[in-house]
């Protein structure tokens, strides 16, 4: 783990994370626009000091090291993404995340995904609160060919989701479920099988076993918009605690937590298992920054609450694997 840096608040400066973008991006071998970076930071203006802001990294050779802020309040970003030609707002990926954005009596808020070639890289929607999937897909902004798979989704006890995404190039969209806990086999297999994967290896599913939360976990869903095809899943380990990274982490994403640098009292570490068409897969490394991250994610790993885990309880009587 990258060496805490207590005496530096933990505020974002703008001059500091570019030195520590290139730095960090150099250890990796990832590639990098700092006029790209530097873009990003004027175009959302506040937003990066506002909230936390983590790094994200993955063991795949040459992948992109992206930077996203999380932030309390509900921002218009797709606004200002647009302002800064980022995204057309009249296409379908950003009128999804304007759409669900508005759901819930407004209450949710909009967060970025940066990487380095593209400046902004997906729009998430954070819920605040478990919500339906079934109110998630009846958006009149969902594709027909995403709402096809409701079925499926009941079946699999996948019901509520805590965020949702956009990727506005790729054209894909993100359902990111809350499901209850703790994983199992069948379980592993039947996500992964959505994306007509194989089941996790038993090194992964070790790793799973150890690091995935007991009590519920987040696992999401990537479908291409235009033709409803799930592209890939990830099963993730929020919050792990401060020890050996699991088994399965390569020597690029074990470069990554040891060196991305954090201003936080305690650095907040998540890893994810990326399942994909052909049998395509990798693993994601999440670490904070600045903005005290661990605040948002504390209780990841903690006992439900009596409503949440009502909640819980409604979508694992509803596994069918």
């Amino acid at each position: 783990m990258a060496a805490v840096t207590a005496q530096s608040p933990s505020v974002f400066a703008s001059g500091r994370f570019i030195a520590d973008y290139k730095k960090t991006a150099d250890l990796l071998g990832a590639p990098y626009s700092e006029e790209t970076i530097q873009a990003t930071l004027n175009n959302f203006p506040g937003l990066f000091e506002q909230g936390s802001v983590s790094w994200r990294a993955t063991s795949r050779d040459n992948d992109q090291l992206n930077y996203r802020f999380y932030i309390p309040s509900n921002v218009d970003t797709i606004s200002m993404a647009a302002k800064a030609g980022y995204i057309d707002p009249t296409k379908p990926m950003a009128r999804l995340a304007r759409g669900w954005s508005n759901m819930f009596n407004g209450e949710p808020a909009e967060w970025c995904d940066f990487d380095s070639e593209r400046g902004l890289a997906k729009t998430w929607i954070l819920l605040k609160g478990l919500r339906s999937v079934d109110d998630l897909l009846a958006a009149e902004e969902v594709p027909e060919s995403t709402r096809a798979h409701l079925d499926t989704f009941h079946k699999l006890g996948l019901k509520y989701c805590h965020f949702v995404a956009v990727d506005h190039d790729s054209g894909t969209l993100n359902l990111y479920f809350t499901v209850p806990g703790p994983i199992t086999e069948a379980q592993a297999a039947a996500y992964t099988a959505l994306a007509g994967a194989d089941p996790p290896t038993a090194e992964e599913f070790a790793d799973m076993r150890k690091y995935v939360p007991e009590h519920r976990f987040a696992f999401a869903v990537t479908i291409h918009g235009s033709t409803g095809k799930i592209k890939r899943v990830s099963i993730y380990a929020l919050n792990i605690p401060e020890g050996p990274l699991p088994a399965t982490a390569n020597d690029r994403l074990r470069r990554f937590f040891a060196e991305a640098p954090c201003y936080d009292k305690v650095q907040t570490r998540t890893v994810g298992w990326s399942y994909g068409n052909g049998n395509s897969k990798y693993m994601k490394g999440e670490a904070s920054y600045t903005g005290e991250l661990q605040n948002f994610v504390k209780n990841a790993r903690l006992p439900p609450n009596e409503a949440m885990a009502k909640l819980l309880a409604e979508s694992k009587a509803a596994m069918n694997f």
